[in-house]
């Protein structure tokens, strides 16, 4: 009699093991990937005493399967002060992020930029590290990041700098309705073969929708850099009031 009620208990225990399992696949396949494009364009044209053309365009491309988060993004912002180039900055980046627990992720990535009037011809940024979801809400988001960074960078005075550096960095969303959000990126590098070097990115962006598939974006990007090649400022701030598409 022992011994069939510990086959019973044990079947029971099988059969709820089996059980769990099948729905475990169930909902991993209920996580269908998905695409997201989004494109941003402005255009600013001024005449009189001062003239003045500036002309920005950004677009994001990701992917997810659930674990994976694929992702790729440009931007170019181009800019002319009395018929002479005043702007001409250009960047490029993949990104894969992958999740080890709801909450909790690493990433990996690289970054292709050019700032001639910031004093590089190019740089690269090869990033990894870890994530962690801070606050996960109805309207509200926090991701935290903590990894490092390899620099390669190629200056117009001809030097060519490469160098390891840590970086924290943090990613905050607020969404009103559906399509209207606002978002705070800010990220710190600090070099570590050089004291006193570092550079602090950050964008805030405010979307309001006029329909389902366009908003209206306005966007502030500040990136500063301690050590900026000689001869060039520290600090470069492009404000931007444009049109973004969303598929």
């Amino acid at each position: 009699m022992i011994l069939l009620k510990k086959l019973t208990l044990a079947a029971a225990l099988i059969a709820s093991t089996g059980v769990a399992a099948v729905v475990r696949v169930a909902l991993a396949q209920d996580v269908k990937p998905a695409t997201s494009i989004t494109g941003d364009i402005g255009y600013v044209s001024a005449s009189g005493n001062t003239n003045l053309t500036t002309l920005s365009i950004g677009e994001k491309v990701a992917h997810t399967n659930g674990r994976w988060v694929l992702s790729q993004l440009g931007a170019y912002v181009y800019g002319e002060t009395n018929a002479k180039e005043s702007a001409n900055q250009l960047r490029l980046a993949g990104r894969a992020d992958f999740a080890v627990r709801p909450r909790l992720g690493v990433f990996g990535g690289a970054s292709y930029e050019r700032n001639t009037h910031a004093g590089f011809t190019s740089r690269i940024d090869e990033i990894a590290g870890l994530l962690w979801k801070a606050v996960v809400a109805a309207r509200d988001s926090l991701q935290v990041e903590a990894g490092g960074v390899f620099t390669q960078e190629a200056d117009v005075d001809g030097t060519r700098p490469s160098y390891p550096s840590a970086r924290a960095a943090a990613n905050y969303k607020h969404v009103f309705t559906k399509t209207a959000y606002f978002q705070e990126l800010a990220e710190y590098v600090p070099n570590l073969q050089t004291s006193g070097s570092y550079r602090v990115n950050s964008e805030s962006a405010l979307v309001a929708p006029v329909s389902a598939h366009v908003g209206v974006k306005m966007s502030h990007i500040v990136r500063y850099n301690s050590r900026p090649p000689v001869k060039f400022g520290s600090t470069d701030r492009v404000l931007t009031m444009g049109v973004q598409l969303s598929f």
